[in-house]
């Protein structure tokens, strides 16, 4: 059996036709709530903070939230790092024994994006610890990387990088944006088709928005994990909002009601990227 959490729920999503949530929590009430989640769903799922809320609590405090979370049920959960630039952190992560880490050097020219990955995966795969890169551009925010211009992977740049970086997956730019979308994205559903046939899992980034046939669409093309990060700052921050006007509402009762809104939330697009017939 693999050893990696990451590596393995990626491949057995791949196996089955499936794909993982990775969903970008923003402290412990929100990781417990995709936690419960993904346990009534009985589906693995990813946790995968961004830089910002690492910076904000800690490699280690992290880690060990993650730890005690995993207690909470008996489904596979996934630390992750997400979007990082920084590579001392990201060797921090993996030095603590997080599962993997996004190193995203997309900004950079083809040559250099490939050297900096493959120092990552060199580095994480001697800890055990695997590592997701971006190719092409994807645009948007995603905590402290702005890119208003995005540019499209190619087929040949995407085996190159692969070949060359020894990723254990990839995040292609197909379209998609990290943020709100104004309009909704057309999507090369055919480079991702394409990349279902060799063996590295096929990650798709900016997922708030997209509508439930698109998820669909792609996880048949092959796609093995969907990030969802605004949908979840959304539905927290609604629901913090809402509760607010009850000015005698006891603080834990508050945070119950905020989790329980995120949990159920982020339930329906993990039972979704299982195949599962419910809607968004």
């Amino acid at each position: 059996m693999e050893r990696n959490r990451f590596v393995r729920v990626l491949r057995e999503a791949r196996q089955t036709g499936k794909a993982v949530a990775a969903i970008n929590i923003l402290n412990y009430n929100t990781g417990r709530a995709v936690v419960l989640a993904a346990h009534r769903a009985n589906r693995p799922v990813i946790l995968q903070p961004s830089v910002g809320t690492v910076r904000r609590y800690g490699v280690e405090t992290v880690a060990g939230m993650a730890g005690i979370l995993r207690e909470m049920t008996n489904v596979l959960v996934v630390l992750h790092l997400d979007h990082c630039m920084d590579e001392e952190l990201a060797f921090a992560c993996i030095r603590a024994g997080w599962d993997s880490v996004m190193v995203d050097y997309s900004g950079e020219d083809f040559q250099d994006n490939v050297k900096r990955t493959r120092r990552a995966v060199e580095y994480a795969h001697s800890h055990g610890a695997a590592v997701e890169g971006e190719i092409g551009v994807i645009s948007g925010v995603e905590d402290e990387i702005v890119r208003e211009k995005g540019h499209p992977a190619s087929l040949g740049e995407t085996l190159r990088y692969l070949q060359e970086t020894q990723v254990d997956a990839v995040a292609p730019a197909i379209g998609t944006a990290h943020g709100q979308y104004k309009e909704l994205p057309r999507l090369n559903f055919g480079l991702v088709e394409q990349l279902k046939g060799y063996n590295v899992p096929i990650v798709v980034h900016g997922g708030t928005g997209l509508p439930e046939t698109d998820f669909r669409r792609l996880i048949a093309c092959g796609a093995a994990k969907i990030n969802i990060s605004t949908a979840l700052k959304k539905v927290y921050l609604d629901s913090a909002r809402s509760h607010l006007a009850d000015a005698k509402i006891p603080p834990l009762e508050f945070d119950r009601r905020v989790e329980e809104a995120c949990s159920e939330a982020m339930e329906k697009f993990i039972r979704l990227f299982a195949n599962e017939d419910i809607r968004i």
